[in-house]
């Protein structure tokens, strides 16, 4: 962890607790897209809280119906599942590949690409190359119940899937009567530069995760979409969050009006100008994927932590992925001019 203790944040700012401002870019789980208390998000929290915040799972509350209706228009399903974590609505998703499997007389396994979900990795699923379509292919077989994948591995390093990789997947899967998975839980909602990382042209998954970006940095909050059909054979522990549901419900009103997307889609170009610009200079590689970026260090002038730390006293917040790879993943809240001191601040820490 980085040594700082803070104390209130606001936009893409926060402070600690002796009164030093940082600049925050350290949001890769997603929690922070939309930045450190946005008012439209504070306020709906606000007003909720003085109505109900949570109920108990035996009854209904006023809130979720609405959220999941507007949350299934816009990621291209007809059922949401609330719950949590990222954690807890891929267990659901393998839950519903592995019921669709059994319905067919097929044991169930499951396949991810090399470099993501460790933890399907370690319980015993094959990996493939991430961006071979040839090699998922060849691992598709009559025991495939699921394929899991992250439009951009966050993990890695920001790794983005090459053009044509996805719907090279969606065809696949649909072709071979497997479960396609899409874990967009750090990549959703605004931080690929559009909606979805997985977008229009790729085809629509399957089941689609996606996760804290819809608690707007206040509540925890995940979802799984889906079809009827494939939620049918699963329950999830739902949240019971009231509170999360009506601020999950704004944050789609939000993304609704496609002014976050379209303001996401120049920060990202802005932002890829000014990395580009960077290898050789400390840097041997960067790569973007909309408002995010993996930057790769020279380890002759340092490893990932260290470099974040120096960060750290020039006002500057990021996290390393790695012993050579810092992460930027800006709130879509931030300026074009705070982009540009942040990497300024990159700059004079990389040559000192």
């Amino acid at each position: 962890m980085l040594p700082v203790v803070v104390a209130t944040g606001e936009g893409a700012w926060v402070t600690d607790i002796d009164g030093r401002r940082y600049l925050d870019l350290s949001s890769s789980t997603g929690a922070l897209t939309f930045g450190h208390r946005h008012p439209a998000l504070v306020a709906v929290a606000a007003d909720q809280l003085t109505r109900s915040a949570f109920t108990s799972a035996a009854v209904h509350d006023d809130r979720q119906a609405g959220f999941a209706a507007a949350l299934a228009e816009l990621a291209g399903g007809d059922s949401v599942l609330s719950v949590d974590s990222g954690d807890e609505a891929m267990d659901v998703a393998l839950r519903a590949a592995a019921a669709r499997a059994q319905r067919d007389a097929a044991p169930a396994s499951v396949v991810v690409a090399a470099g993501s979900h460790e933890p399907l990795v370690a319980s015993g699923a094959r990996t493939v190359p991430f961006g071979d379509a040839g090699a998922l292919a060849d691992a598709l077989d009559d025991a495939t119940a699921a394929v899991v994948l992250e439009p951009v591995q966050a993990g890695a390093g920001v790794v983005a899937a090459p053009a044509g990789y996805l719907a090279a997947a969606r065809e696949l899967c649909a072709e071979r009567g497997v479960t396609l998975i899409v874990d967009e839980t750090r990549s959703g909602l605004g931080r690929s530069g559009s909606t979805f990382a997985m977008g229009p042209g790729d085809g629509v998954p399957d089941i689609r995760l996606l996760g804290p970006a819809l608690g707007g940095g206040i509540v925890p909050s995940a979802a799984v979409v889906g079809t009827r059909e494939l939620l049918r054979d699963v329950s999830a522990t739902a949240s019971g969050s009231a509170l999360a549901a009506a601020i999950g419900q704004r944050v789609v009103e939000m993304l609704g009006t496609g002014e976050i997307q379209t303001r996401a889609a120049a920060l990202a170009e802005h932002l890829r100008g000014r990395l580009d610009a960077l290898p050789g200079t400390g840097v041997t590689a960067v790569r973007t994927a909309g408002v995010w970026a993996g930057v790769d260090i020279d380890p002759a002038v340092g490893s990932a932590t260290d470099i974040a730390r120096r960060l750290v006293a020039r006002g500057v917040l990021v996290e390393s992925v790695g012993p050579a790879t810092i992460v930027l993943s800006p709130p879509l809240v931030i300026r074009a001019t705070e982009l540009d001191w942040a990497i300024e601040q990159l700059r004079v820490v990389l040559a000192s």
